[in-house]
């Protein structure tokens, strides 16, 4: 099947219409919350932009070393916030907030699995040349509503799922997904930008923090949720269900 972008974003928009009140309690408390208090209370790298390499390798060694806990737990937490969102979205299910999250908790270490399958098949493509990763990665980009709306449970045969569906639309996939990459960096790029001078010249320099990263975990967190609804909207294309879900598209 053929991807038809203006189809599968319209889809996305109404997905996201139609589940706004279920994708925003989980994204509240499984993503921006977290990425908030992240933003808040772990201090960032700090750089001259003198580093050369080795520099920057011992700057994030240290960061990591230091922050090792609060960045595994916040990545969990927006990894399982994340996982909890497809499942609200996928055609198959009609469920409450709370079996939503119950049933992503059931699968989350498969899911888990999956995700470092997936990142082991797609390194080498980035170590090699930076276009057959990400290929790879758009190949690969159905595993988590596959999870969701097909109850699949084996994390190797999730990665070939994901590769038969998106056959012959894998440069598709990847162009539109950069599309909203590229779209999506330059407006966030552009509002922490604006929040930044605002706050910078009403405090005389020393600037709002707490506003700022609150302003920056809520449009990141709006980009993942705008990613979701996309991901399972090229799903619904690409398995031919939106026959079955004509109230959601409509």
């Amino acid at each position: 099947m053929k991807l038809n972008y203006m189809q599968c974003w319209n889809g996305a928009m109404a997905l996201l219409g139609a589940h706004k009140e279920a994708i925003i309690a989980i994204a509240g408390v499984f993503l921006f919350l977290p990425t908030l208090l992240f933003a808040q209370y772990v201090a960032q790298p700090v750089f001259t932009g003198d580093e050369d390499m080795n520099a920057l390798v011992a700057i994030y060694s240290a960061y990591f070393n230091e922050n090792a806990l609060p960045i595994m737990a916040s990545n969990l937490i927006i990894s399982f916030g994340g996982l909890s969102i497809y499942f609200s979205l996928a055609p198959s299910r009609n469920s409450t907030v709370a079996e939503d999250l119950a049933s992503a908790l059931k699968v989350f270490v498969i899911y888990l699995i999956a995700n470092l399958l997936t990142g082991l098949v797609t390194l080498p493509g980035f170590i090699l040349f930076i276009i057959p990763g990400l290929y790879l990665t758009a190949r690969l980009i159905l595993v988590p509503a596959l999870i969701a709306d097909q109850g699949e449970r084996n994390p190797i045969e999730l990665l070939k799922r994901s590769w038969s569906l998106t056959k012959n639309n894998g440069f598709s996939i990847l162009f539109l997904v950069l599309i909203i990459m590229v779209v999506g960096t330059i407006a966030i790029g552009a509002l922490e930008a604006v929040t930044g001078v605002i706050a910078s010249l009403a405090t005389g320099g020393s600037g709002w923090p707490f506003v700022e990263n609150l302003v920056a975990s809520l449009t990141g967190t709006v980009f993942q949720l705008v990613l979701s609804v996309v991901i399972m909207s090229l799903y619904i294309e690409l398995t031919g269900k939106k026959v079955d879900v004509d109230e959601v598209f409509n």
